[in-house]
């Protein structure tokens, strides 16, 4: 079982102590900091079976004190589905690329691709997909902002990780929004730069010709010509695509990370 602190719990360190405080019950303690490692552990979730025994005796103390909850992944249930949709519209805006329509087609489609993590029972972020071709599509992940910074968005993508692994897919990909780049580095995903224009737009010349990247794939989609191109790895970052959105505004650049299972 993986417990954490509950959402009423916060804490904070200073030069010496680990002030915690149950924010309902108004409820105070303090740790000394060497317990720092400790707390940031079950502030994102541990199994007690992990701890040490000096760690254990503190997380003993915490249960009896109810500071901790139960902290779980499992498929998101049909009516989980509508909380679920607002956690995103919440985080990622009303005017995404795959409405709630579109989605809840794909969520009884493939149910098992629809994740929640919940803290005791809450929903508190979901990732989602579908397949595609020979790979999963992460289509979305969103944490809700009141759980964020805990962890909660690693736990999810590597739970999206062991149910492709069970469903037989090799390989995953997931389209990075621009705050999201460094979060799927972290995760050993490697990134390849997507390129789409308006089909019948003066473009593909002027990137086949381009020394700056290079095209591995060309495809259509719809109205959309999509490229997909190789850059040096050191150039993956984010003022590097802003540099490239700037010098070709009738483009859309993306980058899209891919991690073979």
């Amino acid at each position: 079982m993986i417990n954490t602190l509950n959402k009423h719990v916060k804490w904070r360190r200073d030069r010496e102590n680990i002030l915690i405080c149950d924010c309902k019950r108004m409820v105070d303690l303090k740790l000394p900091i060497r317990f720092l490692d400790f707390i940031e552990k079950i502030w994102k979730g541990v199994d007690k079976q992990s701890l040490n025994n000096v760690e254990n005796k503190i997380f003993s103390d915490f249960e009896k004190m109810k500071l901790l909850s139960n902290l779980e992944i499992r498929k998101i249930k049909e009516k989980e589905f509508s909380p679920a949709m607002n956690i995103l519209d919440n985080e990622l805006g009303k005017e995404r690329v795959r409405n709630k329509a579109f989605l809840y087609k794909k969520f009884k489609e493939f149910p098992n691709l629809f994740l929640g993590i919940f803290l005791d029972n809450e929903l508190a972020g979901l990732v989602c997909g579908f397949p595609r071709q020979d790979y999963l599509l992460m289509s979305e992940l969103a944490v809700d902002f009141r759980f964020q910074k805990r962890g909660f968005g690693k736990k999810l993508v590597k739970a999206f990780e062991e149910t492709t692994k069970k469903l037989k897919y090799k390989k995953i990909n997931v389209g990075a929004d621009d705050s999201a780049i460094k979060f799927y580095k972290s995760l050993n995903y490697k990134p390849f730069l997507l390129i789409q224009y308006k089909k019948g737009e003066s473009l593909s010349k002027d990137f086949k010709e381009s020394k700056e990247f290079k095209i591995t794939k060309e495809s259509e989609d719809n109205a959309y010509t999509l490229l997909e191109t190789n850059i040096n790895k050191n150039e993956y970052t984010l003022e590097n695509l802003k540099k490239l959105r700037k010098k070709y505004p009738k483009a859309f650049f993306q980058y899209i990370f891919t991690k073979q299972l």
